[in-house]
């Protein structure tokens, strides 16, 4: 199941890791367990929590280092 999260204006300042690891986190006290994490950038994927298995896909149409 995925579900969509878009970031609010009081997030906006935040960097990209910190903000999906506070977003992992609030799903995880919801009671969901995330098995699998997908994205073209690192800061889709790192951080804490974790899940169980991540996937960095490529994009072809940029690159963030």
């Amino acid at each position: 199941m995925s579900l969509p999260i878009s970031r609010a204006a009081c997030d906006r300042e935040k960097a990209a890791t910190v903000y999906k690891s506070e977003k992992r986190k609030e799903m995880e006290e919801e009671g969901y367990r995330i098995l699998g994490n997908s994205g073209d950038q690192w800061s889709d994927l790192l951080g804490s929590p974790m899940s169980v298995r991540s996937f960095k896909l490529p994009n072809p149409m940029y690159y963030i280092p």
